[in-house]
């Protein structure tokens, strides 16, 4: 049931959260949770133009409307199975939803999202890290001021949206990450990794230069015979393939790429797309940098191209101390109503206490690449793939969604090792601050 889109509610959840939050009272418990919200209530706001001051202070008395809207619509989707599964009524649900809203500023998809209805998580609501606090300002902050240290006079920023600079970059320290084959641009073909004529003769997976969230990949399989067939069923030449990748990029740079292939211990996982392993790892307090969380993200449908969770995937909880993998759900709105899994629903292979392959070379791998290639970025969210060969880096994500990370860890983050040392690094970003002024 797609009842609006994922962006817009976004949009409209993270511009209206902001507001709340900002006004909130927040208990003094000397929480690192708590400091994080204060952060945001307070440096973020002082760096807000008076335009937006002012369509903030207009948009809060909506706020209420908004929130009731919100809860009508979200308990219309999950209401029913949470009554099913938990035995609470949808008055008692609704009632729950606009009291979190008002304490914490936690809307109703994320009442949803992060199982408030449960009352022990509940108890717990604000030590969530917020999606509208991250994106819509900490983050921003902690890279402006480099979490309090000195500024390089080269940042990575820049390689990090850009993947052929990200490759460029991972290579030039060594880090494992995947070929590009060729870059299509403006309807020119450009040579990278790949020099003979035409296209290589293996299955080949397309995605735009400056892309995210999976949009606009495609996937090419080779058949043999000089044809290939695309992830929708068109088959095609390799002529025919080059020429439609010549008119795609004369709206936007795509770059061709081998389709990679999961480990073999995980291949049954991954519904024939490949996996990746969502890495967390923030800078400590002796300056080094330390994996504080993961999650193992696997297609639901064999019929898509991405893992992307928030696009219907599938995501477990990693152990980042053993590589055990937890209980399997879904991402995207209305992902509480199927639960969790034990075993993949379509597949019906098993997702519990499956351990990861390469797990101590992946958790090297992602505190090398940000220690080294990446070493001015405060927090990343690393997408990490199990191949044969090892572990191998996809993308890097400055701004990364907790989100995730919060629903299939079954619990906030704000006062474990990540909320702490957001803490610690957003602690010394305000000193270093207020020193320059």
């Amino acid at each position: 049931m797609k009842i609006v889109s994922d962006w817009g509610i976004d949009r409209i959840t993270r511009e209206l959260s902001g507001a709340m939050w900002t006004f909130s009272h927040l208990p003094d418990d000397r929480s690192a949770a708590t400091f994080v919200h204060r952060c945001f209530q307070r440096e973020i706001w002082h760096e807000v133009k008076l335009r937006e001051r002012i369509i903030i202070c207009l948009a809060l008395p909506l706020a209420p409307l908004v929130t009731l809207v919100l809860a009508a619509v979200f308990t219309t989707v999950n209401g029913p199975a949470i009554k099913k599964r938990t035995g609470k009524g949808i008055v008692k649900q609704v009632r729950e939803q606009i009291e979190v809203a008002l304490r914490c500023a936690i809307l109703p998809p994320w009442y949803y999202i992060f199982e408030l209805h449960d009352d022990d998580k509940r108890l717990h609501a604000s030590e969530y890290m917020n999606r509208f606090e991250m994106k819509s300002g900490l983050y921003r902050f902690l890279r402006d001021y480099n979490g309090g240290l000195p500024i390089p006079a080269e940042r990575s920023t820049a390689c990090i949206k850009d993947k052929a600079c990200f490759m460029s970059r991972c290579r030039k320290f060594g880090i494992a990450t995947a070929p590009i084959l060729l870059r299509v641009a403006n309807g020119e073909v450009i040579p990278v990794d790949w020099s003979e004529p035409g296209l290589p003769e293996t299955d080949l997976f397309v995605k735009p230069l400056n892309g995210q969230g999976g949009r606009n990949i495609t996937r090419w399989d080779y058949l043999g015979s000089g044809q290939y067939r695309r992830n929708d069923g068109k088959l095609a030449t390799p002529d025919q393939v080059l020429e439609d990748l010549r008119q795609a990029s004369q709206r936007r740079t795509f770059l061709v790429q081998p389709r990679l292939a999961n480990h073999r211990e995980i291949a049954d996982l991954g519904n024939g797309t490949l996996a990746t392993v969502r890495v967390m790892s923030c800078r400590n307090e002796q300056g080094d940098f330390e994996v504080t969380n993961a999650v193992f993200r696997m297609a639901r449908s064999s019929a898509v191209v991405v893992d992307n969770y928030h696009a219907g995937g599938i995501a477990a909880n990693v152990d980042i101390h053993t590589g055990e993998l937890g209980r399997g759900t879904r991402g995207a709105w209305g992902s509480t109503v199927d639960g969790w899994y034990e075993r993949h629903p379509e597949t019906g292979v098993q997702i519990l206490h499956r351990k990861l392959p390469c797990w101590s070379e992946l958790i090297n791998l992602a505190q090398y690449a940000h220690g080294s290639a990446f070493s001015d970025q405060v927090v990343i969210g690393w997408d990490i793939a199990l191949l044969d060969s090892g572990p191998c880096l996809i993308e890097v994500n400055k701004a990364p969604d907790l989100d995730i990370i919060q629903r299939i860890g079954s619990g906030p983050v704000g006062n474990e090792r990540l909320g702490e040392l957001l803490a610690f690094n957003l602690k010394r970003t305000v000193e270093t601050k207020h020193h320059l002024r």
